[in-house]
């Protein structure tokens, strides 16, 4: 019993130990880019773009007049619309 209590223990310390280890020691620095970038990435005009900031699909900042976009945001957009379309009929879709 008390071989198995002492396994435990150093398991466990181990599993510390690793998890010390992957833990990032600074966090990942969030990359900012304007409204132009973002347009130009998704192929969208300036009203598009207003749009989705107006409508809360896309977070923003805005410093003296200039606003910003979090990559991981726009990345977020996409995600949440990937979409996989199903056809519709099987007759000339399943070649």
């Amino acid at each position: 019993m008390k071989k198995s209590v002492q396994q435990m223990q150093q398991i466990l310390e181990e599993i510390k130990t690793i998890k010390k280890d992957l833990t990032p020691i600074e966090p990942v620095k969030e990359i900012w880019i304007g409204g132009i970038e973002v347009q130009s990435t998704l192929f969208i005009s300036e009203r598009t773009l207003y749009r989705h900031r107006k409508s809360g699909r896309l977070p923003y900042s805005k410093v003296r007049g200039k606003i910003y976009y979090k990559k991981t945001d726009i990345r977020d957009l996409l995600e949440k619309n990937y979409r996989i379309e199903t056809p519709k009929c099987t007759c000339c879709c399943n070649k």
